[in-house]
């Protein structure tokens, strides 16, 4: 008989008997010895042979399902060694995989056995033959002779009571007494941006490719520079161990880069193995041998699924694969099988069961696809799909974000294949449109800003002159002016892009679009610092909201008017606007509120630690800002972490609490490298320039913000570059660039006081006393200064730039010896305070207090 990988062999035991043990004629023969060779090094399996282990003694009849090249024989085999002292050697393994006809089923096994009696009916003598013996029988390779398997396997186990079964299959036998264990594929690494050679060897697969690579000539070690790459090429391959071992032995011809290209394509099919081994010689062989084994319909259905990449729903394969209304329940039931023959797998989301065909079983579906002359009208559904799939009410509610594109088993490989076959020279150019507007938010959603700019950019360039105002074209222009302010800068194109949408929002008659339009143009005028322009958006916004009475509407409103207010310099107004927006949003426990791409409340929130720093509350302010950024943490949204850190930093500044804004500085670069969140970048870069200075390290901290400069201008993310070129006239004094100070301080306080208020228009006033104080014989000017900051801080209603200007003119009368003034001055803005009496601000009022009186009791005592 010919065993697979052993060739042609004798298959019934021999054993020497005396004559007179011959003349008894006996019917038995040892299967002692029939296991394969044992597997030299077994890896990442030993959590399925321990429960294997268990099963087969407890439950006799075991079948290990799973894909090819997953493994089942070497885990059965290695299973039949350790439960060898069990069964006292009484251990048989039968080989199906070499049977072209299922009647040799049967006769196979009763050979295996060392049953030789071939008259009558066979199976029943086989039962009786085996009736007292206790042994454990493993029957490898059953998925193509599995209805006659399933038989033989029941009735054995009904009618041998003492006899223990293994089978392993790509499906399970479905057979009386069955118990069916899943093999699962290797453990793949965690995913880490710094994944260590350490971290990634301690997965199974990573091991088992590793080894592979070494006994294929590959020579060294993994290193930390490769970790990614391994656990990409891993991942890829699903863990399956044949994959693994088959790419480990390319890994000396290609190197990691190179197999990593060459993973994603058909190429990895056919990538040789071992040569004795012919269903595993290669991946396509082995995926031959279970698609010659489908019906027609589900190679029809598998070869049409292969077009969706990621996980996807039943109603997905069934828009794909169905060429009637009719034909549904054929393919949902092709489906299962396909599911059952370990071709898809199941993956569960939440409380919904969905599927995935792992990427090499994809690749050949796809050549089979390609064979099939029907791959170009499989695309075209597919693109189809994809529209009506974002399109309509599945869009759900726009303010609430999330990925409804994966809620709706809709995976962003699928969008991106879809819009690369739409815009190519066989494509669909009005459906591309179409699904580039559509997709635009799903991508916002999952903040892939430049690939929506990419597909919107080219979507745009498509729509004719004549379109007009239309929804798909007002998705595309709201989402480029989104993914340009984000990502690029804040020039005249993004305002021009809104300004475009929000007309056509009007026209059409979109509210919802309006909405999303005005927090995003409120946003632009902000960070170019044209509050007021900003404050007729929000008031804009506030019209909408009143008119619905919607109470998520209603509380974004409080937020955007509030935070508004706060930058003019509107404190008390801006504290209650936004303290009011929160305390809505908590009492009717609205979480998240996405506007224009970025969560709102989390705004509303820094606003508050704004608001509650400048009005005179630092303990506040801290508490607050701990909540905000938490809360950002736990979300995982990039833009709106960023703008939460970095604006919650500006306010750790003010509290002087260096080390925190450290970390946070280091966030917030580090995120929007990681994004390409240009903007966000540049703002972090000129915080971490104030902070080398607020440690008093003058001339690094010029240095870095005066490398940013041009950037912040560049981007008009003018209300970073205000506060950041305070800083640098600040440190420009101290460095002795007193005429460079002088002009760069007073020119931002004639565009705060004439061209555009702002809330930074104290401070920016007392560090123009403070440059000023470095001129000799300017006294009276400075005061001067000084008692303008405090005014202004007094119109403003913000006690935290009063009570700094506070200090700076008691600094300044202490030369002149104005002590008892500068010491009440002190006590009365001290006064005004509630809390945070230990914070660094309040520390130093009442260090100078103790001051003036230490040298005013000294002088009293001469």
């Amino acid at each position: 008989m010919n065993v697979q990988g052993r060739g042609y062999v004798f298959v019934a035991p021999v054993e020497f008997v005396t004559q007179s043990e011959a003349s008894a004629a006996t019917k038995i023969a040892s299967p002692k010895g029939s296991l394969p060779s044992r597997p030299h090094h077994l890896v990442g399996r030993n959590d399925a042979l321990v429960a294997l282990f268990s099963q087969t003694l407890a439950c006799r009849f075991v079948t290990i399902v799973g894909p090819g090249g997953i493994g089942k024989t070497t885990v059965a085999v290695e299973l039949g060694y350790l439960l060898a002292n069990e069964f006292k050697n009484e251990i048989c393994y039968v080989d199906l995989g070499s049977l072209t006809a299922a009647d040799l089923v049967l006769p196979t096994i009763a050979v295996s056995l060392g049953y030789t009696v071939h008259s009558g009916d066979l199976l029943p003598g086989l039962a009786a033959f085996l009736a007292e013996r206790r042994m454990l029988v493993i029957i490898d390779c059953c998925e193509h002779v599995i209805d006659v398997v399933a038989d033989v396997a029941s009735t054995l186990f009904q009618n041998v009571r003492q006899l223990h079964l293994i089978a392993t299959s790509r499906e399970s036998l479905r057979a009386d007494g069955e118990t069916v264990y899943f093999i699962e594929p290797l453990s793949l690494p965690t995913e880490s941006e710094h994944l260590t050679a350490v971290e990634a060897l301690s997965a199974g697969a990573v091991e088992l490719f590793m080894k592979r690579a070494a006994t294929s000539g590959y020579v060294g070690e993994l290193d930390d520079h490769h970790a990614s790459a391994v656990a990409e090429i891993c991942r890829r391959l699903d863990g399956n161990p044949l994959a693994l071992e088959l790419a480990g032995s390319r890994l000396v011809t290609y190197g990691f880069k190179g197999l990593l290209e060459g993973l994603r394509g058909r190429g990895v099919l056919s990538w040789p193995g071992r040569r004795h081994e012919t269903r595993h010689r290669t991946l396509e062989a082995t995926l031959d041998w279970s698609f010659r084994l489908l019906s027609d319909v589900e190679r029809r259905v598998l070869t049409r699924l292969s077009v969706l990449i990621g996980p996807f729903t039943l109603q997905a394969a069934q828009a794909l694969a169905s060429d009637s209304a009719d034909d549904h329940w054929v393919v949902a039931r092709a489906v299962e099988e396909l599911t059952d023959k370990s071709l898809i797998r199941v993956l569960q989301f939440d409380d919904t069961n969905m599927y995935r065909i792992p990427d090499v079983t994809r690749f050949y579906a796809e050549m089979k696809l390609a064979q099939s002359g029907e791959r170009q009208e499989v695309i075209r559904r597919h693109a189809r799909f994809c529209v009506d799939c974002l399109a309509g009410p599945n869009a759900g509610t726009r303010h609430a974000g999330g990925k409804k594109g994966l809620k709706f088993g809709l995976h962003v490989g699928n969008v991106r294949s879809a819009l690369e076959w739409c815009f190519s020279n066989i494509g669909n150019i009005e459906l591309g449109i179409d699904l580039a507007a559509y997709a635009s938010r799903m991508l916002l959603d999952l903040s892939m800003l430049k690939e929506c700019l990419r597909w919107c950019e080219i979507a745009v360039g498509h729509l004719s002159d004549n379109e007009g105002a239309s929804m798909r074209a007002l998705r595309l222009q709201e989402s480029l002016a989104l993914c340009c302010m984000y990502s690029m800068a804040n020039d005249e194109r993004v305002g021009d892009a809104i300004s475009r949408a929000l007309k056509m929002a009007v026209e059409l008659g979109d509210r919802e679009s309006e909405l999303h339009l005005l927090a995003g143009y409120n946003l632009f005028l902000t960070r170019r610092t044209d509050y007021r322009g900003a404050l007729r958006a929000a008031e804009r916004f506030a019209q909408l909201a009143d008119t619905s009475q919607d109470p998520v509407e209603l509380s974004a409103s409080d937020w955007m008017l509030g935070s508004t207010h706060n930058l003019i310099g509107h404190q008390q107004l801006g504290k209650q606007l936004l303290e009011r927006g929160l305390a809505r949003a908590e009492q009717l426990e609205i979480g998240k509120v996405y506007y224009f791409g970025f969560d709102n409340k989390a705004r509303g929130a820094i606003g508050r630690v704004w608001t509650s720093w400048l009005c005179g509350m630092p303990d506040k302010a801290r508490e607050f800002a701990k909540q905000t950024l938490d809360a950002s943490v736990a979300q995982g949204h990039p833009v709106s972490l960023c703008i939460t850190y970095l604006y919650t930093t500006v306010a750790v500044l003010w509290l002087r609490e260096l080390e925190w804004a450290e970390g946070l500085i280091e966030t917030v670069i580090e995120v929007a490298n990681k994004h390409q969140l240009k903007p966000y970048r540049t703002g972090g870069v000129a915080l971490k320039g104030e902070l080398l200075l607020a440690r008093g390290r003058t001339e690094a901290g010029v240095s870095v913000i005066r490398s940013v400069l041009e950037s912040l201008r560049a981007e008009q993310l003018n209300i970073m570059l205000v506060p950041t070129l305070r800083a640098y006239a600040e440190g420009l004094a101290r460095m002795g660039h007193q005429d460079e100070a002088e002009k760069a301080i007073c020119d931002l306080v004639y565009r705060a006081e004439a061209v555009s208020p702002t809330y930074l228009l104290p401070e920016l006033l007392r560090t123009q006393g403070d440059i000023l104080a470095n001129r000799p014989g300017a006294n009276d000017e400075v005061e001067a200064v000084y008692r303008k900051a405090i005014a202004q801080a007094q119109t403003d209603g913000a006690l935290g730039w009063q009570l700094r200007a506070a200090n700076s003119l008691a600094r300044h009368w202490r030369k002149t010896d104005r002590l008892e003034e500068a010491a009440e001055l002190l006590v009365r803005t001290l006064s005004l305070f509630t809390e945070g009496f230990e914070t660094r601000d309040l520390v130093e009022a009442r260090q100078l207090i103790q001051s003036f009186n230490t040298i005013r009791s000294g002088i009293r005592s001469l």
